[in-house]
């Protein structure tokens, strides 16, 4: 309801002390969020309104936004609504400047969203009301699921209002998501009799009989019908007040009731009744000046009707416009007229909205639904509308695109690039098979050759979409007649790069050399740049990975093109990959830092998600598992399992289960299990490989070696021989793997794996762990104590803690086996002792457990990695909590000690845990008491 005379609100009062109770605890620091679920009619707005009243009483600073039906693609049009508009904006608009340029735009909207958000609240107590929002946009969606989660340690309030079982997918998946994580569901009911007389009474000024509330019980349901009864009583005169009651003349329904709105406008003037039909083509809210263009009145003529429509409460000002009272008043005017005449109502309105100013996205929809074939300027402005939401909605882009194909005439010249456009929206929103089929015929059907090719290299750049969904755009690119020879060797060079990060090694090697033969005979920068690039990648996968390095400092000495700056990312984060192989651990992490820096400042999320994940992995290798926590964490759920297709998220999800495996969290590594088992779904064999690895890790860590063994040959019994190594290159999973084998007695196995070590030792001899590994192997296979020895002295240098403690563990059973007790039990105090001290519960657990079987009783404890309290804090949290209780943002935080917002999210999430609270202020307090050192940035 808008701009209505609000009486008090009724019969609310127990979900308004539910909500009071709820906004108390936010005032204490804990975020809440609400959701309100009502019909159209039952009083949601009026019960949103009524809190904001409230929590304005109780000190907080409030915002109200609301969806507008028709449009959903406008990107978080409520939420900036509620933050930016008001007498007092809850933070400033002028702070966003800049967002707009961003080639990711929902991301970094989001990511400002939320820094403002917490500046705001750590001044003061917000409640931010959003209503109406079955009529949300998938950007909402996403606003949904990230900021209420990632503000909950703030004095944050939301309360979302929405009708039952309406909406976008998305927007009743992120609902759900919410009830899931703990928000308050208010289901609104009808009221009760008491309740409805003091709805009479603060209407007619007098208290209903009995015969008056039993009239009224028909439309209880419905509070805005309920107040048209009460208004239609007063105005039809069939209610007597006497003696301060109010009693019913005749016992009948007001014609306000009865009637539908058709009528009531077919008793107004025909001025009101043109206005009134006019006005429900220009949206919920419209200014005076719409309304005169729409109409063809001067301001002057409007006044007489637009004064009849107020008057008869079908319209009420609304700041400085006009809005309809309720959405049940327009949705029943825009039904009035015949379908056709609505629809080219609609297209005049889109127009007027145009010429007003109107984005082409904010009224994409409009024009969608009312233009007709051939219309031009619907035509140019959903292509328009379709560029605009191509990054942040590429399924609405290709949707709008596709509407102007079915407006455009065959040979209109727009048709060429809705068809591109929609082409590229179609495979960006990962609509795999719908995209193909559209690229296969349209494209070839509209397009030149050249055109299309073009196309089709922009596809196989997209590196969301599995790789070999990229290398079939760059072969069916290549059989294409006639295209330039810089095109084609962008494409060969393309398509080597998609087979190389699939994992099909075998055709990469056979196809690189015709590749670099027709890279170099063009003149292509970017062809030539893709290829190094390519090349170094293949040469990794080979293992040759001191010629891979060379070859990628080649690619990037050279021209790297400005259009190329994706592709030169994945180089930054494979010369991480390489760093590590060669054991040069420290260049590897600054290497990643720097890169993820340099891609936060140019607002590349996928980017700095990239080098996050890689970390987290580096950071388990390394033994840092509380760090490797927080930059794995909250990266993959079962319910996006789908969109691993690739290895960065393939090799993510292995590195988090390992992670958790680790760390003794059996319901985290069983998720990360789930989602492995999705995985082998998908057609690149890279990322079979990872799931097939994780699963049997997982299955060896429960206990069950022939189940482990089961999902080493799970894509076939020979390819177990050649599943490692997974991409990026990890040799200590080499001991692993001889474990399992040795466990399913695969003797072949066992033999393949060690050869395999052996020979990663031979193609790199400098770098100290392959030779650990390969001593590890043998050791395992032979039952050797010397080779096992040897692996102990050679991992002992401090790179890969868990790899020494495995390798401990081995040599403390070796040694048993040859009743060298004394011996075997120092191997196994000090694994017990390492895997203490980097927080590797499950593996602590396990050793412990050997040494209890020999009569010996250990009860190691790391100060750092104690379970709860204080005293559990690591550096990296610890350093977090120093800025976090010096009143720094998350994003300022992330920004001093260079690393993401998401980790620093995480961070602390991990510190209210041990810490037993849920806000910030409580870790203020606890901090306060138990910090030595001053709150300032020096600290860090």
């Amino acid at each position: 309801m808008v701009g209505a005379t609000l009486f008090p609100i009724r019969g609310r009062d127990q979900p308004l002390e539910t909500i009071r109770k709820r906004l108390d605890g936010v005032r204490d620091g804990v975020g809440a969020v609400i959701l309100v679920e009502g019909r159209a009619g039952e009083g949601k707005s009026r019960l949103l309104q009524a809190c904001a009243s409230m929590a304005a009483d109780m000190g907080f600073r409030t915002g109200f936004g609301v969806a507008e039906p028709g449009r959903e693609v406008v990107e978080l049009e409520a939420l900036l609504d509620a933050l930016f508009n008001g007498e007092r904006p809850l933070v400033d608009r002028a702070s966003l400047s800049d967002v707009h340029a961003s080639p990711e735009l929902r991301f970094w909207l989001l990511q400002d969203l939320e820094a403002l958000i917490e500046q705001a609240a750590l001044r003061d107590p917000l409640l931010i009301c959003l209503d109406d929002l079955h009529w949300a946009g998938s950007g909402f969606a996403d606003a949904m699921r990230v900021l209420p989660q990632r503000l909950a340690s703030v004095p944050v309030a939301w309360i979302m209002a929405f009708r039952p079982n309406q909406g976008l997918p998305e927007v009743q998946s992120a609902k759900d998501s919410l009830v899931e994580a703990g928000a308050l569901v208010i289901r609104l009911s009808p009221l009760e009799p008491a309740a409805v007389a003091q709805v009479a009474t603060d209407i007619l000024g007098a208290q209903p009989d009995e015969k008056l509330v039993a009239k009224a019980d028909l439309v209880r349901s419905n509070p805005f019908l309920l107040v048209e009864f009460f208004r239609g009583l007063q105005e039809e005169g069939i209610v007597a007040i006497e003696s301060g009651q109010a009693t019913l003349i005749e016992d009948r329904m007001p014609h306000r009731v009865t009637d539908s709105i058709e009528r009531r406008l077919a008793r107004m003037s025909p001025n009101a009744q043109r206005v009134a039909t006019l006005a429900a083509s220009l949206g919920r809210r419209f200014s005076l000046s719409h309304l005169a263009a729409m109409s063809g009145m001067s301001l002057a003529d409007l006044l007489q009707p637009v004064g009849e429509l107020t008057q008869a409460d079908i319209l009420s000002p609304s700041e400085d416009q006009l809005a309809f009272r309720h959405d049940l008043i327009r949705e029943a005017i825009r039904a009035s007229p015949p379908l056709a005449v609505r629809r080219a109502l609609d297209r005049v309105a889109a127009d007027v909205l145009l010429a007003g100013g109107a984005l082409p996205v904010e009224v994409a929809l409009q024009l969608a639904a009312s233009a007709d074939p051939g219309d031009e300027v619907a035509i140019a402005t959903l292509l328009k509308a379709a560029d605009a939401l191509a990054s942040a909605d590429p399924a609405a882009s290709a949707e709008l695109a596709g509407r102007a194909l079915e407006l455009s005439p065959i040979r209109h010249p727009l048709r060429g690039p809705l068809v591109s456009r929609r082409a590229l929206s179609l495979f960006a929103a990962g609509l795999g098979d719908e995209a193909k089929a559209f690229a296969d015929g349209a494209l070839r059907q509209t397009v030149p050759t050249e055109q299309e090719g073009r196309v089709r290299l922009s596809i196989a750049g997209m590196f969301h979409l599995s790789p070999d969904v990229r290398a079939d755009n760059c072969r069916r690119a290549l059989a294409l007649p006639d295209l330039s020879l810089d095109l084609r060797a962008e494409l060969w060079a393309s398509l080597l790069h998609n087979l190389v990060v699939a994992g099909r090694t075998d055709e990469a090697v056979r196809l690189a050399p015709s590749v670099r033969d027709g890279v170099y005979a063009s003149k292509t920068s970017a062809g030539k740049f893709a290829f190094g690039f390519a090349h170094s990648a293949l040469e990794y996968e080979l293992s040759h990975f001191e010629e891979s390095l060379e070859l990628l400092v080649a690619a990037e000495r050279g021209e790297v093109p400005g259009d190329e700056d994706t592709r030169a990312r994945l180089a930054q984060q494979y010369r991480c990959w390489i760093l590590s192989a060669l054991d040069r651990f420290d260049e590897a992490l600054q290497a990643a830092e720097d890169s993820e820096v340099g891609a936060a400042n140019d607002r590349q999320n996928w980017a700095v998600r990239l080098f996050e994940i890689w970390k987290g992995r580096q950071l388990l290798q390394m033994g840092r598992l509380a760090d490797s926590s927080a930059a794995l964490e909250g990266r993959f759920t079962l319910r996006d399992a789908h969109l691993v297709v690739g290895v960065v998220d393939a090799h993510g999800v292995a590195a988090l289960g390992q992670l958790k495996i680790h760390m003794g969290q059996e319901r985290e590594a069983r998720e990360m299990a789930e989602i492995s088992r999705i995985m082998l779904g998908v057609s690149a064999p890279i990322v079979r490989r990872h799931a097939a690895w994780y699963l049997a890790s997982h299955a060896m860590a429960t206990g069950e070696p022939l189940e482990a063994h089961k999902w080493l040959c799970v894509m076939g019994e020979k390819e177990r021989l050649s599943l490692l190594p997974t991409f990026p290159f990890e040799i200590a999973d080499v001991p692993r793997l001889v474990r399992i084998a040795l466990a399913a007695r695969d003797q072949e196995l066992v033999e393949n794996t060690v050869a395999f070590a052996a020979r990663h030792c031979e193609l790199n001899p400098r770098v100290r762990s392959f030779s650990a590994a390969a001593a590890h192997a043998r050791g395992l296979a032979r039952k050797s104590v010397v080779d096992l020895e040897s692996a102990v002295s050679l991992f002992d240098d401090g790179l890969r803690p868990l790899a020494l403690a495995s390798a401990l563990e081995d040599l403390g059973t070796a040694r048993l086996s040859r009743s060298e007790r004394k011996e075997g039990i120092s191997a196994f105090d000090r694994a017990l002792a390492i895997n203490t001290g980097v927080g590797a519960t499950w593996d602590a657990a396990r050793v412990r457990g050997r040494l209890r079987n020999l009569g010996v009783r250990r009860r190691l404890a790391s100060s750092d990695h104690a379970g709860t309290g204080w005293e559990a804090l690591s550096t990296a949290e610890l350093r977090v909590v120093r800025l976090a209780v010096d009143g720094k943002t998350n994003r300022e935080i992330a920004k001093m000690i260079f690393i993401s917002p998401h980790t620093v999210n995480t961070h602390l999430r991990h510190v209210f845990d041990k810490l037993h609270i849920k806000s910030r202020v409580d870790l203020t307090r606890i901090a306060q008491s138990r910090l030595r050192q001053p709150l300032n940035t020096s600290a860090v």
